[in-house]
């Protein structure tokens, strides 16, 4: 990832990346830079608003490897976040900012410029809601991880490298303003040629996150039920498909994602989840977040009167060769749960993966990837085994707000902001609950009725946590709720490895403590301005 540096910037000219005159929403190679001089015709401003997209997608590993530093998972890469002894020189904090930072400035330049193009007002309109949209999405980023932060709203010359921090409440208002904006501009929805870009939808969802995320409850339950309204949006039936690009043209419940295409890495168009989630054992999953898929009664599998919840071991199922596990089936203590355990995780003696080049279900014994996995548990979500075996060129879309966001947001607003009606939050909540493929049990038939708000924001809370795994939300509830003594004091747990081997004799769920943390609360939670920032902006040295 290259590093911040707004002068850079300034003397290429704010260079944008474009692509083919093909008209496909980034399915396209890049073959140029683009300078704002050559900025003629529609054409040129479509190209260069697709070049602010393609800044967006330029740190492959947003959003999604924040769940790897709270109490999801752990990878070894992102310790330093993981155990908070993070500094300014951190690679994910500076990657961070340059990538928000490219897509501000190559926001700027189309919104500067776009007023000298001459073009239909239906395409000004798309092109210039779509700059503020991703500015705005860029600057909410930004503000939420690094608090007070340079405000940019134009391209600069040399006498405007220098910027001082501006307020995170001003920032925040101007992230409001753009997306007011941006929603009054752009359309509700597109052809399936231009599925991806930013709706009026997409403008509203992320103004009810930025308003929610700032304690504006009243403000925020108003623009998720503006997103409700659009009559658009619905809960997609098939969880899994969610995340997979065989799911992607019946999706309604995506309002906005991260587009990458299928075979395109050479061009920085494909991801790289299914390759370190399907082939890297690294990214493990923390035991604190398996626990939290309810058995199907609605019960914690740690609640003495879980009856459901079996926790002997079905050994004569699970030793190799497994025919048992490569048909679907599962150990005792993974039978009957929250069907999004197992579209979310890949547990201890289950399908891992398929065989390339025989299609042959791989079956999953943990004691084969100690090394690397010390936890027992992988991350199923967002692999695509279509891609058999080939490695960095998946074509699945990270997603960035999704219906489901919005029914548990309001129901979070409504709870939040002290008056409420309870049959309308419980109504919201089972939405997400009752999707088709999950049907985990309404909260009035397991939690019951007459919840205090504490009550029901625990409910709150554990739904976002099972239906959001791995999906870069979690670090931003964590911030909002202020739990970080709770979940940065947790150890990661795990089952031990060793104990869980292909042999009959030798499976046992050891559950220990993988690694230790400590949270110091006079840290807080934002993040160190990167060091190449201070070095290239004086207005910020002391």
């Amino acid at each position: 990832m290259e590093k911040k540096n707004i002068i850079w910037f300034v003397f290429t000219g704010l260079l944008f990346l474009t692509f083919s005159c093909d008209d496909e929403y980034l399915d396209r190679n890049p073959i140029d830079f683009l300078s704002p001089d050559n900025f003629n015709n529609e054409k040129d401003i479509r190209e260069a608003v697709n070049g602010i997209y393609k800044a967006y997608i330029s740190d492959i590993y947003e959003p999604l490897f924040t769940d790897f530093i709270v109490d999801d998972g752990y990878f070894v890469d992102y310790q330093l976040l993981w155990t908070r002894n993070y500094n300014n020189e951190t690679p994910q904090i500076g990657n961070k900012w340059s990538r928000d930072y490219k897509v501000i400035l190559r926001a700027n330049t189309v919104l500067h410029y776009i007023d000298d193009v001459e073009m239909p007002q239906s395409s000004y309109d798309q092109y210039k809601g779509e700059a503020l949209f991703l500015r705005a999405l860029a600057y909410f980023d930004l503000s939420f991880f690094f608090g007070d932060v340079p405000l940019r709203t134009k391209p600069e010359g040399l006498e405007g490298s220098n910027k001082p921090l501006t307020p995170k409440p001003e920032i925040l208002e101007m992230v409001l303003n753009d997306l007011e904006t941006a929603a009054g501009l752009l359309p509700v929805t597109y052809s399936d040629d231009n599925r991806g870009r930013a709706t009026r939808g997409a403008a509203l969802a992320i103004k009810a996150r930025a308003l929610l995320f700032n304690q504006r409850y009243a403000e925020a339950a108003d623009y998720c039920k503006k997103v409700r309204e659009l009559g658009v949006y619905q809960i997609m039936p098939e969880y899994k498909l969610l995340f997979l690009p065989e799911g992607e043209a019946a999706n309604k419940e995506v309002i906005f994602d991260m587009q990458f295409e299928k075979d395109s890495r050479d061009f920085g168009l494909s991801n790289q989840w299914y390759t370190r989630f399907r082939s890297w054992s690294g990214y493990m999953v923390g035991h604190d977040l398996y626990e939290q898929f309810y058995s199907t009664n609605g019960l914690s599998i740690n609640d003495p009167d879980n009856t459901l919840y079996d926790p002997t071991v079905r050994s004569s199922g699970l030793a190799a060769p497994s025919e048992y596990i490569k048909e679907g089936g599962y150990d005792n203590r993974f039978q009957d749960r929250d069907p999004r355990l197992h579209y979310s995780l890949v547990v201890p003696y289950s399908i891992r993966d398929y065989n390339p080049q025989t299609g042959e279900p791989v079956v999953y014994y943990p004691i084969q990837q100690q090394n690397a996995n010390f936890t027992g548990f992988r991350v199923r979500k967002y692999v695509d085994y279509s891609d058999n075996g080939v490695q960095n060129a998946s074509g699945v879309n990270p997603v960035i707000i999704r219906y489901a966001d919005i029914l548990l947001m309001e129901a979070e607003a409504l709870v939040e902001q002290g008056s409420y009606n309870e049959v309308e939050v419980y109504a919201l909540i089972n939405q997400v609950r009752q999707r088709e493929s999950v049907m985990m049990p309404k909260v009035e038939d397991v939690e019951g009725t007459g919840l205090s708000p504490e009550e029901l924001m625990a409910v709150i809370r554990h739904e976002r946590r099972v239906e959001f795994a791995f999906e870069g939300l979690r670090i931003f509830d964590v911030m909002r709720w202020d739990i970080g003594e709770e979940v940065y004091n947790a150890d990661l747990r795990g089952f031990r490895p060793d104990k869980l081997s292909p042999k009959a004799n030798n499976i046992s769920y050891e559950v220990y403590s993988v690694f230790s943390r400590s949270y110091d609360p006079s840290k807080g939670y934002q993040w160190p301005v990167p060091k190449a920032e201070l070095d290239a902006n004086k207005a910020l040295t002391p």
